[in-house]
């Protein structure tokens, strides 16, 4: 009971990041679950990683569907722009993870390192680029070309690190297309279930996943974890309980939010993590 207790409470805080950043909740997914999976001792690291990141993947698709029914209901969902950096993002996000999957090539190191180059990435965007004045109107970057190298980076980031690739939307988004902090959170968050359902749908019909039976985790011995493949539904359901009740009020809690708070927890989040990625691979 306490691990499900916690497994929510975990979801709630990364639903709420959700909504207010618009990363889909990868950044507090991510390093839970790589815990979860390291206590199996029958898995390699390899397909720890293939753990954490299918199912990471799947609680990043909820937070992106709660999130879409939230801007649709505040009448703020922009159906075309989605579109326009979700389907080349979805391409390749499902060509990365069906190479991840049929390959040994990506490992847990090369994963820490690209997850590491990634919170950099965010972090110096979020730090030292100037934001404009909430209330002056400037002109977008509408380039096709533009917009079809953010959903192809933002795609390949979903399958690479499990993030939902909202940590490398919000910086792009705004240093390329020029949207400020607001409408690139909400744009990035619109776009997550799109690169994320082919990963998904790959890491659910695969049929060389391993079975989960043992952990040094006392709150699971002896319990079924009713396991489909890669998604482990004992940690992915409560935490997608979570992310789906608090990514709305993130949503909400964004517009009343003043856009340097924003940054600045986009920042901290991704700092704080920065510094347990660095410690890890020093180990």
């Amino acid at each position: 009971m306490i691990l499900i207790v916690s497994l929510l409470l975990i979801g709630s805080i990364g639903g709420f990041l959700a909504g207010i950043m618009g990363v889909g909740g990868g950044l507090i997914f991510i390093p839970v679950l790589t815990y979860l999976f390291s206590q199996f001792p029958e898995i390699t690291n390899e397909e720890a990683v293939r753990f954490t990141l299918a199912n990471s993947i799947a609680l990043v698709f909820a937070s992106g569907l709660s999130g879409i029914y939230r801007q649709v209901k505040m009448g703020i969902y922009n159906f075309k722009k989605s579109l326009n950096v979700g389907l080349p993002g979805a391409v390749a996000a499902a060509t990365m993870s069906y190479a991840i999957q049929h390959g040994n090539w990506y490992n847990h190191n090369r994963f820490s390192w690209v997850f590491l180059g990634f919170l950099l990435l965010s972090i110096g965007n979020m730090i030292f680029k100037k934001e404009t004045d909430d209330s002056i109107e400037l002109p977008e970057n509408n380039s096709f070309f533009l917009r079809l190298m953010v959903g192809l980076t933002a795609g390949m980031v979903v399958s690479l690190s499990g993030l939902g690739g909202g940590i490398i939307m919000v910086p792009l988004f705004r240093m390329v297309l020029k949207l400020p902090v607001k409408k690139a959170t909400a744009l990035s968050l619109s776009v997550v279930p799109l690169l994320s359902i082919f990963p998904i749908l790959q890491y659910l019909n695969v049929s060389n996943a391993p079975i989960l039976k043992d952990a040094t985790l006392n709150a699971l011995n002896s319990i079924n974890l009713f396991q489909t493949q890669y998604i482990v539904w004992w940690f992915y359901i409560p935490m997608a309980v979570g992310v789906v009740v608090f990514s709305s009020f993130g949503q909400k809690t964004a517009l009343k939010t003043p856009t340097p708070i924003i940054r600045f927890i986009f920042a901290l989040l991704s700092s704080i993590i920065l510094i347990k990625t660095i410690y890890e691979l020093l180990q």
